[in-house]
Order: C-alpha cells, then sequence, then structure tokens
C-alpha cells in the first residue's frame, strides 16, 4: 500500500507540471495562423523552453545487441523525485556528487506550486516543470543538453540503444502504469542504462526502499512495451511527437555560485495567476490561497489533494535543511528556509486533520491553514529574492 501511495505522488507531480502548458498540439507542422491565442502560447513554450529536436536517420549508428552502462550507480528514494534523481544518476559518471536536494533546486523542480484543472479535476502540485527544468540544470551543470523526438517507432529504438552503447544514459518520460500494470495513469521519468535484444533495462528511481548501487542491470523489461510507454506519455498530453530521448554530454565544470539561482526559486515559490481566455492557473503562493477558496466553495475535497498537500511538506523540509546547508550564512536565505520549515509545519498539520475524516471544523481550520502557508510560501520567495539580489 505504501508504495502505491509512493506511485500516486509521482503521478500527481507529473501530471500536473506537465499539464500547466496544456499540450493540445497534434503535429509539428502546425501553423500559428490557424489555431487560437492559447494554442499559439502553448506551442511557443514547448519549442522554447524544452528545446526539442527531430531525429532523424543520419544520427544514429551502428550498435552492439547487447550492452550495460557501467559507471552509474542505480539511485532510488522513497520520494516522488524522480526527474531529478535520474540527473543525479547521470552526473555521478561525470564526478559530479550532490544531493538530490541540489539537483531539485537546479532544477526548480520543488520550489513553487501549481493549481489548475486537469479532465474536469483540480490538482495542487508543489514544484515546477521537470523538462523546463533540466535546461536551467544543464546550465548550471555546464552539459550539453539533448531533447530527441520522432514519431518514428524504430528510430526511437535504435536511437535507445544506439546511445547507450555509448555508454549514455538515457532519461524516458513514461507512462508507469504501462509498465508496472497500474490502473491509473502515471507519468513518470525512468533510466534506461542498458539493453539487450529485446529488452530494456531500467534504473527505477522512486521506490518504497532506497538504492544505491554499482554493477546492477535495473529492471527488465520488454523494448515494445517500453516503447508504448514512451507513446503514452505523449499521447495523453498530445504532444507534437510520440517519442522523447533526454541525454545529456558533458561540456565543462558545474559552477559554484548558485546564488542567481535563489532569486528564480523565489520567483517560482511567489508565483503568480494566469488568465487566458477561460484558463486560469495559478503559480506559487497563490496557488495554495486558491485552494483554500476552492475547498470553501466546494470545488475540491480536501481528501484529493491530501498527497500533493503531503509532497508539499516533504519537499519543504528538504528544500528548507538545503538552503540551510548551502547558504549558512546567509541571513536572507535562513529566514527564507524558517518560512518554508513554517509552511511544512502547516502541511504536517492539515495531514493530521484529515487522517480520520474531515469534520466541518477541520475544514474550516484547514482553509484557513492553506491561506496561512499562502502567506509563509510567499515570505520565503522574497526572502530568496533578496538573498539572490
Amino acid at each position: 500500500m505504501r508504495f502505491r501511495e509512493y506511485l500516486i505522488n509521482v503521478a500527481l507531480i507529473l501530471i500536473v507540471a506537465l499539464a500547466m502548458t496544456g499540450y493540445v498540439l497534434h503535429l509539428p507542422e502546425v501553423k500559428f495562423k490557424k489555431i487560437n491565442l492559447r494554442l499559439k502560447f502553448q506551442y511557443d513554450y514547448v519549442v522554447e523552453a524544452y528545446k526539442p529536436r527531430w531525429l532523424c536517420r543520419g544520427d544514429i549508428g551502428t550498435y552492439p545487441s547487447s550492452h550495460f552502462i557501467s559507471d552509474i550507480p542505480w539511485i532510488s528514494y522513497n520520494k516522488s523525485y524522480c526527474a531529478t534523481t535520474c540527473l543525479q544518476m547521470i552526473v555521478y559518471k561525470y564526478e559530479i556528487r550532490e544531493q538530490v536536494e541540489y539537483f531539485n533546486f537546479i532544477m526548480g523542480f520543488t520550489y513553487g506550486a501549481y493549481l489548475g484543472t486537469f479532465n474536469n479535476r483540480v490538482y495542487l502540485i508543489p514544484g515546477g516543470d521537470p523538462f523546463a527544468g533540466y535546461v536551467n540544470a544543464s546550465k548550471i551543470l555546464n552539459l550539453k543538453y539533448n531533447l530527441l523526438v520522432t514519431d518514428d517507432r524504430e528510430l526511437f529504438i535504435d536511437a535507445c540503444r544506439h546511445l547507450v552503447s555509448k555508454d549514455i544514459p538515457v532519461i524516458l518520460p513514461v507512462n508507469m502504469s504501462r509498465l508496472y500494470h497500474l490502473k491509473y495513469f502515471a507519468p513518470h521519468f525512468e533510466l534506461l542504462a542498458g539493453f539487450d535484444e529485446d529488452d530494456f533495462y531500467i534504473y527505477e528511481p522512486v521506490q518504497s526502499r532506497c538504492i544505491f548501487k554499482f554493477g546492477e542491470k535495473g529492471y527488465r523489461f520488454p523494448a515494445d512495451l517500453v516503447v508504448k510507454a514512451v507513446e503514452d506519455m505523449s499521447a495523453a498530453y498530445n504532444l507534437p511527437w510520440k517519442y522523447a530521448i533526454i541525454y545529456f554530454i558533458k561540456g565543462g565544470e558545474p559552477a559554484k555560485d548558485l546564488r542567481g539561482l535563489l532569486t528564480l526559486n523565489g520567483r517560482l515559490q511567489i508565483g503568480h495567476n494566469f488568465t487566458m481566455d477561460s484558463c486560469r492557473i495559478h503559480f506559487g503562493s497563490y496557488a495554495f490561497k486558491m485552494l483554500a477558496d476552492y475547498i470553501s466553495k466546494g470545488n475540491v475535497r480536501i481528501n484529493d489533494i491530501i498527497w500533493s498537500i503531503g509532497l508539499a511538506y516533504i519537499s519543504r523540509v528538504d528544500n528548507a535543511r538545503f538552503l540551510k546547508e548551502r547558504f549558512p550564512d546567509d541571513k536572507r536565505v535562513l529566514e527564507a528556509a524558517e518560512y518554508l520549515i513554517k509552511a511544512a509545519e502547516i502541511y504536517k498539520r492539515i495531514m493530521y486533520l484529515a487522517g480520520d475524516g474531515v469534520s466541518p471544523e477541520d475544514e474550516n481550520e484547514i482553509i484557513s491553514l492553506l491561506k496561512k502557508a499562502s502567506e509563509y510560501e510567499k515570505e520565503a520567495g522574497i526572502s530568496m529574492i533578496e538573498a539572490g539580489s
């Protein structure tokens, strides 16, 4: 049951992080003049933020019948940090030894929040877009980021095997349910670390047990099943491609000064409201305030978002600890960390109140608590921006 809960957390964080851009384009050759303003905005975001490159046959060389990457560890946590854990595994081969919270920070993966609707359901996510986060992290790590996309199934398979045969681990955005035979759609990131004639070998980054091992082949899946899992992911969000591959190549040494990211992540914490036509989404501290309003109006049940509240609790505690460790002498950063801890305490209280059912009195308290948490989230962002200025 606990493993299922972790999987649900994974699904929630990625469902909303991807849905926040509302991918609705079906073809890469779509013309702006034939779509409305919202669709153009969404298309611009995908192209400019993700920087995809369409695969061609000339990109693919020969490869052996099997290969396994031996110089990366299999890392897995009992926290829903799948995208950042994949990056942590990859850069270990480049002798970058950092805790997962570092990668959360440079990707902005667990900073800020989002509140919106997907399939007529309200979702809260205490974090950001992992695809854009990979682009941002590559600049800090001084890695060459690559997002290769295609509609050609065989080209996708060949590209995966070719890259892995060159000891280049590949991040695959997948529907986890396809791999693990779950009943619900579960967007996720996995690391491809090996292959043979019929199978792909995957390092799973989120499990109920923590893992740090070298020399493991990972979980074996039929290549055809992995292909379908990747296609599921693209189809679910109407991405303008069927298959995607993410990988990184080392450039130089990572940046040591992370102060500029304090400003960026501080802005994520504060957030803003966004409206276009009938679309309304809320980012950062505004997400928690709007969630309180939704609950008070009966638009969302607390039990439907309690796992996201749990994610907010875990990530704020982890983020606060990282900020204190990385910027121990910065008064503003320490203030931000304290505000994050105060917000985390509120989320913990909300989980307690929802533990045995939610009475009307509990609901009223939760509404008040969310509004207070919104203030703490905003103050954390202000302190981070001041520290980064």
